[in-house]
């Protein structure tokens, strides 16, 4: 299993457009083709959705230009050519992020259609609970895994939807 680098374990997502808790806002007008072009844009490292980056040592972080959640979502590209769409907030408590989490798998498995399966996974964290994950796939190699996350770390809550290579799913 790879491990997401701990900012990434800390997303929400909720692609219905409505607000949760009065701050959490859809970026764009019809979330689900913007999810489809999301995914269709994955063989072009998510090009058509980076605005302005940040470098570091082996990873840029672009601003999306389309969000599937208003202010938090960003392309992480790799140095070799590995590139995810991942959308981040957290919840403040158990309760907010089982209900963001289920929404969102609900809402992506609607706006993916029958051609990509679902899996559920329990996640573990150093052999311990750690919350759940939703995995969508396609049969065909060119496709990135679509996957929402429920992650349960210490005392925070938090859900994340990822876009990208299965190799770095979870």
């Amino acid at each position: 299993m790879i491990r997401l680098p701990l900012s990434l374990t800390l997303v929400a997502l909720s692609l219905t457009g409505c607000a949760f808790q009065n701050s959490l806002q859809s970026g764009t007008d019809d979330p689900c083709a913007t999810l489809k072009g999301i995914v269709a844009d994955y063989p072009a490292e998510f090009a058509a959705f980076r605005k302005g980056g940040t470098n570091f040592r082996s990873l840029t972080i672009y601003r999306a230009k389309e969000e599937l959640i208003r202010g938090h979502c960003e392309v992480w590209a790799w140095g070799n050519g590995d590139s995810a769409y991942v959308c981040t907030v957290g919840a403040p408590d158990l309760d907010v992020a089982n209900s963001r989490y289920n929404q969102t798998v609900a809402k992506v498995s609607d706006c993916m259609g029958p051609e990509w399966t679902s899996e559920e996974k329990a996640r573990e964290r150093d052999g311990k609970a750690a919350g759940m994950a939703t995995l969508f796939k396609r049969e065909d190699r060119e496709s990135p895994v679509v996957s929402v996350h429920r992650v349960e770390d210490r005392s925070s809550q938090s859900v994340y939807l990822y876009i990208g290579s299965s190799g770095r799913k979870l």
